[in-house]
């Protein structure tokens, strides 16, 4: 009989296992390590990465992650009937006024009060998993000189640095892309452009690999963005308002996540 319930019991096991629910979440196809990383076409080990698979093994789920250029992935992304079940990161403001149009399309009207004046009846996003600083990193030597010396400034290809789109229109501020963090931090040792924007987070991580720590530095009188990444989807509400609660119950946990890849607390709310 104990041989029987024991048999009975491991079947049940096999088929919750076997059978648990897969979803598809599109990430973006860029090495931005320490936050998130597709390396060779597979998302890789990051601070992203670990708290998603964290949580689906918590809610006993299954998260299938598929790379796309940062453009691509939000055109996907915004389609009623799309291959993505979720999109990380993402945040209420970037593509804002794509995602406002898209949810009017689907009968959902912008709320005036609402984060990016997006109606989270449409597309729901989560919480913070963690938190990023978007600035810019300038030569040790070329700290506190103003945002008036920025007359060439770096950025990831695909990115916008929103914190000086006044500068860059008019002209005053000339823009230099480059592919990745450890490009544009040459590119600020060589004195080709006078900093870069990016995440520090990621700066900092790539000036360790290519021997520029401390010569290099984060310039925080500068304009920059503080904020955090986040979980969104326009089909799986219910998932996104599971996964708000596993951040607050799971906060010791997760933190020492954030810590392994130092983005903890990296700015003071």
């Amino acid at each position: 009989m104990k041989k029987i319930l024991l048999s009975i019991a491991m079947l049940g096991l096999f088929v919750s296992t076997s059978f648990s629910k897969t979803y598809v979440v599109g990430v973006e196809n860029i090495n931005y390590y320490p936050n998130y990383t597709t390396i060779n076409g597979k998302y890789a080990a990051s601070a992203g990465k670990e708290i998603l698979d964290a949580f689906a093994k918590d809610a006993g789920i299954t998260f299938k992650y598929k790379p796309y250029p940062v453009a691509r992935l939000f055109s996907t992304f915004l389609k009623k009937k799309s291959k993505l079940d979720f999109k990380f990161p993402d945040h209420e403001y970037w593509k804002g006024d794509k995602k406002k149009s898209f949810c009017k399309k689907l009968g959902y009207q912008p709320v005036k009060d609402a984060l990016g004046g997006i109606n989270q009846k449409c597309i729901k996003f989560s919480q913070y998993a963690f938190q990023y600083i978007d600035g810019v990193m300038v030569k040790k030597e070329n700290l506190g000189k103003g945002q008036g010396a920025l007359k060439k400034l770096g950025t990831i290809r695909g990115f916008t640095a929103w914190d000086y789109i006044g500068g860059i229109k008019s002209g005053k501020i000339k823009i230099k892309e480059a592919n990745d963090f450890q490009g544009l931090l040459k590119q600020i040792s060589k004195n080709r452009i006078d900093g870069g924007y990016m995440s520090i987070s990621g700066g900092r991580h790539g000036a360790s690999q290519i021997g520029l720590a401390g010569k290099l530095v984060y310039d925080p009188a500068l304009p920059a963005t503080k904020s955090g990444y986040k979980l969104s989807s326009h089909k799986h509400k219910d998932i996104i308002e599971k996964f708000d609660k596993f951040l607050v119950e799971k906060k010791d946990m997760l933190d020492e996540i954030r810590k392994k890849y130092k983005v903890y607390n990296i700015y003071k709310k």
